[in-house]
């Protein structure tokens, strides 16, 4: 009958496919359950000293010396290493208590891929009854990692997710799936003056065409909540399960949760393959063509995925994320138009038009371009120095920079037009009529916002906003409050020097170009000499889940 098919019958179906689905998880537990006590204790001794320790200083392999140790992954502890050879750091992996397959497949693996958006595997080595894999190092940060620390805009996310359907794509193309892609599996490269970019690392479980299994049928390997629904119960896992894994991570991203992710494994694997939310339930400001072909990509049945090449042009259009904003700033600057046209208000149209403009180009959400706005409210409260702390805290750097500096400038257009707060002595009294006249706007508030006082308090807020983002990454509490502190009292002098006319630009630009080459400099230090490595400025661990410092 329909209405017992649709009711308990269904409701059987889901439970016996549930139970289906944990068999192969409560197998895997259950059969190695000694050696994941072991490796997690071994991780344990690892942590604190007693297991790898010795390594550092060594000559390892016969041309790596170990500098000093990154951080500890799900398989072994990374360190950071310079190859005498080559004279070039490295990334050493250190495996230890392990399954020797897994470390033979992820080698193998690695040895068939050859990309930019793939860490690079160098060598594959053992000492002492452990074995060594040498990579490339990668100087940056997880895209986990990056989501938990704000430092991560939808524009970045979309342009990640490129970069990684690219890389496995490659992969795919030489018969190798990852069946690991998660957000703390993908690397992000410090920026080096050209951009970020996405890497994607460790291939231990990955499938090679052409090589042995290295699980019985029925065996579940990966990390459950980002498992396509096949994989989940011991099925072949082929291409599809890497776009789903993809997809589910960008959801991850924008979203700001996972989906599937549950408390314990076992109510994990019951979401497995059941609804999902759709993406517009949490971002419906997202292009629909994008969030239609993310919930696409998790649809559990593979065969009815997209192929990685669309949810690839999807995601590299982004266009559609520069032509979100790209229409935004057309349409505020129509409706200013049309609404300053018949109240005779073109001066206004204008002042808000150049002040408003840069922060909808470089915002990475439309709601954090109106953020400069707040700088005048706070000069009437005399709080404008918490102004840079509020920008500081934005997206990236360009973003905390940009909407610094126009904070800045509607600091001192809203002391000047409305009397709220100081004008600096930079600005007069907007003339009585100014938002009638073009003319008269640009002569009274736009022109004195680019004499070299103007520009030197602009560049106080924007050095301040980036300086905050160092500050608050110490990796100690009491240096960070310490900095927190210095921060402020070095603000508020130069805001003082500024006011007074006392701090030319000439001393604050050799500043600026001061930290620039300091910066420039730990990023093309030498490698340490073999003998005694000097101390090396620490890379970010990306030490969830995959292994730690980019290796792959």
């Amino acid at each position: 009958m329909p209405s017992s098919a649709s009711g308990p019958c269904v409701e059987r179906r889901g439970y016996v496919r549930s139970t289906r689905r944990l068999l192969p998880l409560l197998r895997r537990l259950a059969g190695g359950w000694e050696r994941t006590v072991w490796r997690r204790a071994w991780r344990v001794r690892a942590i604190h000293g007693e297991a790898g320790a010795g390594m550092v200083g060594e000559l390892v392999m016969g041309r790596f010396r170990v500098i000093d140790r990154v951080g500890s992954g799900g398989m072994g502890t990374v360190y950071r290493a310079f190859d005498e050879r080559l004279q070039r750091q490295v990334a050493v992996k250190e495996i230890a208590g392990v399954d020797a397959r897994r470390v033979l497949r992820e080698a193998q693996a690695a040895a068939r891929l050859n990309h930019p958006g793939i860490v690079t595997l160098y060598e594959l080595g053992s000492e002492g009854g452990r074995a060594l894999l040498v990579s490339e190092l990668v100087e940056g940060a997880t895209l986990a990692e990056l989501a938990r620390c704000g430092d991560l805009s939808d524009r970045e996310a979309a342009e990640f997710g490129a970069d990684v359907c690219e890389a496995l794509a490659h992969a795919h193309e030489r018969g190798v799936v990852h069946r690991d892609v998660k957000p703390h599996n993908v690397i992000v490269r410090a920026d080096d003056g050209v951009g970020r970019r996405a890497k994607l690392m460790d291939f231990g479980i990955a499938s090679l065409a052409g090589a042995p299994a290295l699980t019985a049928t029925g065996e579940v390997v990966g990390t459950l909540a980002y498992m396509a629904p096949e994989q989940a119960e011991g099925q072949l896992a082929g291409e599809p399960a890497d776009v789903y894994a993809l997809a589910l991570t960008l959801y991850e991203l924008w979203a700001g949760t996972n989906p599937v992710a549950r408390a314990t494994p076992a109510h994990t694997a019951r979401e497995i393959g059941g609804p999902l939310p759709p993406l517009r339930a949490y971002r419906p400001e997202l292009p629909q063509s994008l969030i239609a072909c993310v919930d696409a990509c998790l649809h559990p049945e593979p065969e009815s995925r997209p192929p990685l090449a669309e949810l690839h042009r999807r995601l590299q259009a982004a266009g559609w994320l520069r032509a979100t904003q790209l229409v935004a700033l057309t349409a505020w600057g129509v409706a200013v138009t049309l609404v300053a046209a018949p109240i005779g208000r073109p001066g206004l149209a204008l002042v808000l038009g150049v002040l408003t403009a840069p922060a909808i180009l470089v915002a990475s959400r439309l709601a954090s371009a109106s953020l400069p706005l707040l700088a005048p409210l706070l000069g009437a409260l005399s709080l404008a120095p918490v102004y840079p702390a509020v920008a500081g805290s934005r997206g990236t750097a360009l973003e905390r920079g940009v909407l610094a500096a126009l904070g800045w400038c509607w600091l001192l257009v809203g002391a000047a037009t409305l009397g709220l707060g100081s004008r600096m002595g930079l600005l007069d009294k907007a003339p009585h009529g100014w938002s009638r006249s073009t003319s008269g706007a640009a002569s009274a508030l736009l022109s004195p916002l680019l004499t070299p006082e103007a520009l030197l308090g602009a560049m106080v807020f924007a050095l301040a906003a980036l300086a905050l983002g160092v500050v608050l990454r110490a990796g100690h509490v009491a240096l960070a409050l310490l900095g927190v502190l210095l921060w402020a009292a070095g603000l508020e002098g130069a805001l003082r020097l500024v006011a007074d006319g006392g701090l030319s630009a000439r001393p604050l630009l050799i500043v600026a170009a001061a930290l620039v080459a300091v910066i420039v400099e730990f990023r093309r230090r030498p490698p340490a000499p073999a003998g005694r490595p000097a101390p090396i400025p620490q890379a970010r661990p990306a030490i969830q889940g995959g292994a730690p410092g980019g290796m792959p």
